[in-house]
């Protein structure tokens, strides 16, 4: 019994080393490949960085461009000097010019772009909401318990956000649109100041998770008040001019994948070919063909584990002197 009982402590304490040492080396060799992947996403990004520095048009965008190869996200070989021998490793990079989106803070004008509102780019927001569906979600209601069972219309929902973002406390009523809620608030319920993160938005009643995740991409809060026509999704053409539905977001689909493309130059004689001058006119000053922010999206793939990285750049400023794009913002999943 004796020898049975040392034979099975025996056992069991063999067992558990290998358990142990088992454990141990899965979780340094994930801690080895964590920082491995970091440092290939970080050299992504910069990858990135370099490919729209050496746009040779940097005023105006195009599907040719370099850093335009990757719009969708594709992969990119591990270079051979870097010595990774890793089986099933792959990296992805996504490019895409973020001034391609609705300018959410183009909702206000004047001091501090807090101030008076600008009505086509209000009329626009709620074309695009209406759009994204938000009329007819009937079941998005409100989720902050603000106004219980309220379900907010398009209008409604963009009322909201210019009582969130302008700096009085008093309710948006045009009388010519539907009203606002801020005064029927507590004080400083909401921040009166412009959007920072889109994530600010679901503190605001009315916009569900549901809606938000509609929303991302085709929104920004960067500081821009145009939309880049070289790449705009056929939804926010559509929103930016009630002149502009299917057929003609064909027409500048189509033109603006061909060998000329929107230019500066080009830009109004071409855009009112299609949508026609006065069509034009009424939008000219919502549009433009170039991006001077981008969104970078870095991928690590090792076999069932993935790792990702997202950059906000910006060009121009000082970004350390390399000449490259400003890194504003960095996130590691």
């Amino acid at each position: 019994m004796i020898v049975v009982f040392i034979v099975a402590l025996c056992s069991i304490l063999v067992v558990n080393l290998t358990q142990s040492s088992y454990r141990e080396g899965r979780i340094n060799n994930a801690a080895a490949k964590r920082i491995q992947a970091e440092y290939l996403l970080k050299s992504t990004i910069n990858f990135a960085r370099v490919l729209i520095s050496n746009d040779e048009s940097p005023e105006t965008d195009a599907p040719a461009d370099k850093w335009a190869t990757f719009a969708k996200g594709q992969a990119i070989p591990v270079p051979e000097a870097m010595g990774i021998n890793v089986p099933g490793l792959n990296i992805e990079i996504e490019i895409q010019p973020e001034d391609q989106k609705f300018p959410i803070r183009a909702l206000l004008t004047g001091p501090g772009a807090g101030g008076q509102v600008d009505i086509k780019w209000r009329d626009a927001c709620v074309r695009l909401f209406r759009q994204l569906g938000f009329d007819d979600d009937l079941n998005e209601v409100d989720h902050t318990k603000t106004f219980p069972g309220k379900h907010f219309t398009s209008a409604e929902l963009v009322a909201l956000l210019i009582d969130y973002m302008d700096f009085d406390n008093d309710t948006y009523d045009p009388g010519d649109f539907p009203a606002g809620i801020e005064g029927d608030l507590p004080p400083n319920t909401f921040s009166n100041s412009q959007l920072k993160r889109i994530g600010e938005l679901q503190t605001i009643p009315g916009f569900t998770p549901a809606r938000l995740r509609k929303l991302f991409p085709f929104i920004t809060v960067f500081e821009n008040n145009k939309v880049n026509v070289n790449f705009a999704s056929p939804i926010l053409l559509k929103a930016i001019s009630e002149d502009i539905d299917d057929s003609t977001v064909a027409a500048i689909d189509q033109f603006r994948n061909s060998e000329d493309g929107f230019t500066p130059q080009n830009l109004s004689t071409e855009m009112a070919a299609i949508i026609g001058q006065e069509g034009y006119d009424q939008i000219a000053s919502m549009l433009k063909v170039g991006s001077s922010w981008f969104q970078i999206i870095a991928k690590v793939y090792y076999g069932e584990t993935t790792y990702f990285m997202r950059a906000y750049v910006s060009e121009g400023g000082s970004g350390g002197g390399d000449g490259l794009p400003v890194i504003r913002s960095v996130e590691l999943f």
